[in-house]
């Protein structure tokens, strides 16, 4: 936790004022939510098929307390090079969501709070190979997105798919290899990525249902 602290005070004011903003939105949701007195439990699996070309496995759960919000955690997971060791994009890396979704049963239109944190190692083929600064830096932004779920079929089937993109800010501290077998350290930087940072097409299946708060 200590570490997590001194990476998020290191970070821009952009990325701490998304967690002041998702915070205020989320108290605005739970003070509605008591005076609707409505409760759910929906809990929904989900993989994101977009990833998966690239050899990055990866699985999210999906949460929703309130009838209009939800949180979503995805985990990204690979450690295999493309071509050859000179080609790769290995990460472990999270992205968690908040989201909010104009119908009250986790279906059509949504907009996202997201966050991005990740430990990366990349390398393209080219002079040098990148990876987060001393194993110690992680990847750590936001920003915001939107996206559409759909049901597979008109009944009350439990599976879904869902379509999301998502823009962004990641602040970046790293060092670059030179790009051969262990390359040694060539040296260190810093970079702030401003762009797309999200982008899912996932299938999705619905382990709860759901249910109203009794009077």
């Amino acid at each position: 936790m200590k570490r997590l602290s001194t990476l998020f005070k290191r970070r821009s004011p952009a990325l701490k004022a998304l967690a002041i903003v998702s915070a205020l939105l989320l108290c605005t949701g739970v003070r509605a939510q008591e005076r609707s007195g409505f409760y759910v439990r929906d809990v929904t699996v989900k993989v994101n098929a977009l990833t998966l070309p690239l050899l990055v496995a990866n699985a999210a759960v999906e949460v929703r307390p309130l009838e209009h919000w939800s949180v979503s955690l995805p985990v990204y997971y690979t450690a295999l090079d493309w071509f050859s060791e000179t080609v790769k994009f290995r990460v472990l890396a999270v992205q968690p969501e908040l989201r909010y979704w104009l119908k009250g049963d986790m279906t059509g239109l949504f907009f996202n709070a997201h966050g991005t944190f990740g430990y990366y190692n990349m390398a393209w083929g080219g002079t040098y190979r990148y990876q987060d600064h001393a194993r110690r830096s992680p990847s750590l932004g936001g920003g915001l997105g939107i996206g559409y779920k759909l049901p597979m079929d008109e009944g009350e089937t439990p599976w879904g798919i869902e379509f999301g993109i998502g823009g962004g800010v990641v602040p970046l501290h790293y060092d670059y290899y030179y790009n051969v077998p262990n390359g040694r350290l060539a040296g260190s930087d810093t970079h702030t990525y401003f762009g797309l940072d999200q982008a899912f097409v996932s299938f999705t299946y619905r382990l709860g249902k759901s249910n109203k708060k009794e009077k």
